[in-house]
């Protein structure tokens, strides 16, 4: 009989030119670290944290500052994303029980408390905590992965993402071991806040090889008594009666039951139904939520990107690639996927790609399939276009899985 325990992680090594370097675990609670010592590593690489695993719309990540003034106290790591979403990082070593349990109500008052400011506010913390005059919007364009990005509208959604109280909030730190009953007590004192709480553990070795060298491992915990992940959503307010759902590795817990038809949806998503909604109208988020839904269905993985999202098909031959089938952006403008890449390194005819566009080419006025790039669209499709060929469509995006899925078979078996 096979007996399921607790995940536990084995020891890393790293093999440099064929030579084993061993690794040995330090407790980032030994006196050779500080809580400072990990934010500095957080302020110089944000990229360390698993921000696009958690939250898509809040990656690639910008260090505003360390220690950020607010009235609430000292935030330890603030963070921004191209998009103007904002993280807010609280780096915690769990030396006492006490700290587990208040670490949770400082997070939030830093959250409460950024609500309450403007786009002016922050970039008059940004300005004093680093002692540079030129502002926010100045430094983050100067960020290649930040280039593009307009002024105004970076701005405007900072603004709208303050007010609202969308963050992604962060405990990082060496171990995190708290219930999800013990933290509910804190998260339902903020109903007027919508965020994502992340809570990462750091894991630190020393390399036998070079003693100045250390690795380090980020990682969502995913222990049964520890918080994988928990999403946590608060609707409503105490006179309509307070929602709190909480989704972990434990499952979900909820403080007031609520129907939810198209299952999570992460704060990215909901800020794309809403401009959604602003560039066409309800009936058309109706419709991309029934098009989630019936995708789901049918096996396809939901993807988020910044201000879009993705249909993509996982190989049933488990190999880690997705396939992409179309993508849908905020304005309502639906794009055929890229998956010659793919159907290449999983050996599948490249025909039963190039069959599919042409057909759904062809069930749009306007719409013809690329004479240079057999696997795409001349041009975008709409939503409005979508909906009365809706049902011929979506079989035909099942005939087109049941074929990769048969070819994909048929590689595999071959070799």
């Amino acid at each position: 009989m096979v007996t399921k325990g607790n995940r536990q992680n084995g020891q890393p090594m790293l093999i440099k030119n064929n030579i084993v370097s061993i690794t040995e675990r330090i407790p980032l609670y030994t006196n050779e670290f500080s809580e400072s010592w990990i934010q500095k590593i957080i302020h110089e690489n944000a990229g360390i944290l698993p921000i696009s695993d958690i939250e898509s719309g809040f990656a690639p990540a910008l260090s505003i500052g360390r220690e950020v003034k607010t009235t609430a106290g000292y935030i330890d790591n603030l963070l921004i994303s191209p998009e103007g979403y904002i993280t807010i990082v609280e780096t915690k070593l769990w030396r006492n029980p006490q700290a587990r349990r208040e670490v949770v109500g400082q997070v939030l008052d830093y959250a409460k408390e950024l609500s309450k400011w403007t786009f002016t506010d922050l970039d008059d913390a940004f300005k004093h905590v680093n002692q540079n005059p030129e502002g926010l919007i100045s430094v983050i364009c100067r960020q290649a992965e930040f280039a593009e990005m307009d002024e105004h509208t970076m701005i405007d959604n900072i603004s709208r993402n303050l007010r609202r109280g969308r963050f992604l909030l962060m405990i990082v730190g060496d171990g995190i071991r708290e219930s999800v009953e013990e933290m509910v007590e804190y998260l339902s004192q903020s109903p007027q806040l919508h965020f994502t709480l992340a809570l990462v553990e750091l894991q630190v070795y020393k390399l036998s090889s070079d003693a100045n060298s250390l690795l380090i491992i980020p990682q969502i915990v995913t222990r049964t008594r520890e918080i994988t992940r928990a999403i946590v959503r608060i609707e409503g307010d105490y006179t309509d009666g307070l929602k709190v759902n909480i989704d972990t590795n434990l499952g979900v817990e909820t403080a007031q039951t609520q129907k939810q038809s198209y299952g999570r949806t992460t704060l990215t998503a909901q800020d794309y139904f809403e401009q959604l909604g602003q560039n066409t109208d309800q009936s058309k988020v109706d419709f991309v939520k029934r098009v989630i839904a019936d995708s789901k269905k049918i096996g396809l993985a939901i993807v988020w990107n910044i201000g879009s999202f993705g249909l993509q098909f996982p190989d049933p031959s488990r190999s880690g690639i997705n396939l992409s089938i179309l993508t849908i952006n905020k304005k309502g403008h639906i794009q055929l996927g890229y998956a010659e890449k793919q159907l290449i390194s999983l050996n599948i005819p490249l025909t039963i790609n190039h069959s599919f566009c042409a057909d759904t080419a062809q069930m749009f006025a306007g719409i013809e399939q690329n004479r240079d790039k057999l696997e795409i669209w001349n041009k975008n499709s709409t939503i409005s276009d979508l909906i009365p060929q809706y049902d011929r469509f979506m079989q035909r995006i099942e005939k087109y899985l049941e074929e990769v899925t048969v070819a994909g078979q048929n590689a595999y078996s071959s070799t």
